[in-house]
């Protein structure tokens, strides 16, 4: 095996790689407020009020089932999406064509006071096909619940949830509930001040959620509400949200409320703020902690794929740019061993590329080569390239034998988009459109404020690994072709 592993080296080598050889704005601290009116509660699981039109199917348990713990579940996530707008239609219909098992929200579904009269234009007339039992007038509804939402501040804004409440029939108080597909345990919070049983980690709702937390066996518990803990948006972190979740179990929060997407990693723990769901879209504000990724540019909904493995988010647009993606673990590995340092030093080309560029055995003598990070005009670059659409670039390290099968951890700076190659097998696509890429294509959107240089982290398949020399070979393409920023840097780790 060194044999065969110091041969392959040598013909790596040969083909000119190198290698690695490694083992102003303020937050939120009280609850904020939404309006002036007063509170007012159905409470139990809420009554039907301020419907029209006839019931469309199921009555059965508003939880359903949960199905198979070992099996597989597809859904979407929105927020701050419920507004009539035509961005709200093109969302709705990616959503539709893309047939989730069911989808979620984080919130201010119904624009822009929650009110009975608009609820069914701004959520049946896009989505009436997964809500059982339905009642308005835009079409049959599902047959069986398939839409689980939580409500935001627009929700509240009449000073109670009537019309919310009315509409749907949800688990438990249908404020704050839980209930399980596959291999994920779902709860989703009322984060709004008005919240009778509270907003705080030992409030009544903060007790709840702690033991049911507790009292679950499924490998990924997710929850979802509409205040952000952290956010670079326009509201900013509610730092009266910033539960002990990670301590408590949690394995992804998802929020909306700013009306952006960002990713941001806390304590280990992956935070999402999903607004961009159809109401007008805002700027950021101020750079949060742990902010990773992130564009307040464009509109789109998180699809969600996970097994009792590994469960992996993909931010898309109406028109098929990926955003973003992130994958994670049900449990993290005690320790990590890096493969690629942050520093490593890259073969790149700045021009068009073999065809087998991204394999093995490709000849790249002739590219040029320095350490990371490389690009243009985001600051601290190690290695000067010229701006362009697109460069490539290639890295040979070595694995032990331990590390296959182990989880692999990315962490990429990639300005603006990113396809990345293990072995010539892709293994991530980050900000470019899915599908083969053209070479008209460009990333998705224009990556700026404080995401340039930041390292974001995610799980990436390990099948292609091999004990011995591998290579990882990027693609990285710009906005467009005036960009005069670019910026790659890169740390594999492999997981005990």
């Amino acid at each position: 095996m060194r044999r065969l592993a110091t041969l392959f080296l040598l013909a790596l080598g040969a083909c000119g790689d190198l290698y690695t050889n490694s083992a102003s704005t303020t937050q939120t601290t009280e609850p904020p407020g939404t309006s002036g009116a007063p509170v007012t509660t159905s409470g139990g699981s809420g009554g039907i009020t301020g419907a029209t039109g006839e019931w469309s199917g199921s009555t059965g348990d508003p939880a359903g089932d949960p199905g198979d713990p070992e099996g597989s579940i597809f859904f979407a996530v929105i927020g701050d999406f419920g507004s009539d707008l035509l961005p709200e239609a093109a969302v709705a219909g990616m959503i539709s064509a893309r047939a989730p098992d069911f989808i979620i929200t984080v919130g201010d579904n119904n624009y822009y006071d929650g009110a009975s009269s608009t609820i069914d234009r701004n959520i049946g007339k896009y989505y009436h096909s997964f809500i059982a039992p339905y009642h308005g007038t835009y079409g049959p509804g599902s047959e069986r619940n398939r839409f689980f939402p939580s409500p935001g501040n627009h929700d509240w804004n009449l000073g109670n949830l009537d019309a919310y409440t009315g509409f749907f029939r949800l688990p438990g108080n249908e404020r704050y509930y839980d209930f399980r597909r596959g291999p994920v345990h779902f709860f989703a919070l009322n984060s709004d001040y008005h919240e009778p049983d509270g907003v705080t980690p030992d409030s009544v709702q903060g007790t709840w959620l702690e033991q049911g937390l507790a009292a679950s066996d499924a490998p990924f518990k997710v929850v979802y509400f509409h205040h952000p803990p952290y956010s670079s948006g326009y509201h900013r972190g509610s730092e009266y949200m910033r539960w002990p979740f990670r301590a408590w179990g949690v394995d992804l929060v998802l929020t909306g409320h700013d009306h952006n997407y960002e990713r941001l990693q806390v304590d280990d723990m992956i935070y999402i703020v999903d607004g961009c769901g159809g109401a007008a879209l805002r700027t950021f504000s101020a750079e949060e902690v742990g902010a990773q990724r992130g564009t307040p540019d464009v509109f789109g909904a998180l699809f969600v794929e996970a097994d009792p493995k590994l469960m992996t988010l993909s931010l898309v647009t109406p028109t098929g740019g990926l955003i973003d993606r992130v994958s994670l673990l049900p449990d993290l590995p005690t320790s990590w061993t890096t493969l690629i340092p942050v520093d490593a030093t890259w073969r790149y080309l700045q021009g068009p590329p073999p065809p087998d560029w991204m394999l093995p055995d490709a000849f790249v003598e002739t590219w040029s080569s320095g350490p990371a990070p490389l690009g243009a005009n985001v600051g601290g670059e190690a290695t000067l390239l010229m701006p362009g659409v697109t460069t490539y670039f290639r890295h040979v390290f070595l694995a032990e034998e331990a590390a296959i099968g182990a989880p692999l951890r990315l962490k990429i700076a990639a300005d603006d988009g990113a396809v990345v190659f293990l072995n010539g097998v892709e293994v991530y696509r980050i900000n470019l459109p899915e599908g083969p890429l053209t070479p008209e294509n460009t990333a998705s959107s224009a990556v700026g404020w404080w995401y340039e240089d930041k390292l974001a982290e995610t799980i990436i398949p390990s099948d292609a690994l091999v004990a011995g020399p591998n290579l990882l070979a990027v693609e990285l393409r710009q906005h467009n072709a005036s960009s005069q920023d670019l910026r790659l840097a890169v740390e594999l780790a492999t997981g005990q």
